[in-house]
């Protein structure tokens, strides 16, 4: 695992327009920002397309990133990917999305997996927006409720009980239809 202050060099010289350096940043954060598109879209294609979206504003938006403690710099690009989601689904008629839920690191590694537990992820697709997020990010993302509050632009307790209802609502749906 690379550390914090490690990216913090690549953004230093990415900033500079050293372009390996943004690659290395590229190299580090690609897949679970593709991971964390293609669990809420289910499509490759769109997921890929949204992908280099988000790392073109990211390469364009370079100069007005800072570094802060309270939040890193894959806490900044996921936040830039959150967003593009929301703005992709805003400028289409149909809305498809699909999340995670507590302890679903393995199915970022094994996609059979998601063909496995096919009930889980149709429960997943009846629950709203926010609920599939918070899930996606804090459990299959394995970000820290700080992080994801960034991402959310939401206070710690706000995302600590949008969690809590996410997790409530989806036990409902799955109880309904007699899988847990």
């Amino acid at each position: 695992m690379v550390e914090e202050s490690q990216i913090q060099e690549l953004v230093k010289l990415a900033k500079q327009g050293n372009t390996p350096a943004f690659e290395g940043l590229y190299d580090l954060l690609s897949k679970p920002v593709y991971n964390f598109l293609f669990s809420r879209l289910r499509q490759k294609e769109t997921a890929e397309d949204l992908l280099q979206t988000v790392f073109l504003k990211v390469w364009n938006n370079l100069a007005s990133y800072t570094p802060s403690r309270k939040a890193k710099f894959s806490t900044w690009v996921f936040q830039i990917a959150n967003y593009t989601l929301i703005d992709f689904w805003r400028t289409r008629k149909e809305t498809v999305d699909i999340s995670g839920i507590e302890n679903l690191m393995n199915f970022a590694e094994d996609p059979k997996l998601y063909e496995k537990y096919d009930y889980l992820w149709q429960a997943l697709y009846s629950l709203p927006d926010e609920y599939q997020t918070v899930l996606e990010l804090r459990f299959k993302q394995d970000l820290d409720v700080a992080e994801v509050a960034e991402i959310m632009d939401k206070s710690l307790v706000g995302i600590r009980v949008l969690q809590h209802r996410a997790i409530k609502a989806l036990r409902n749906k799955l109880v309904q239809a007699k899988k847990i």
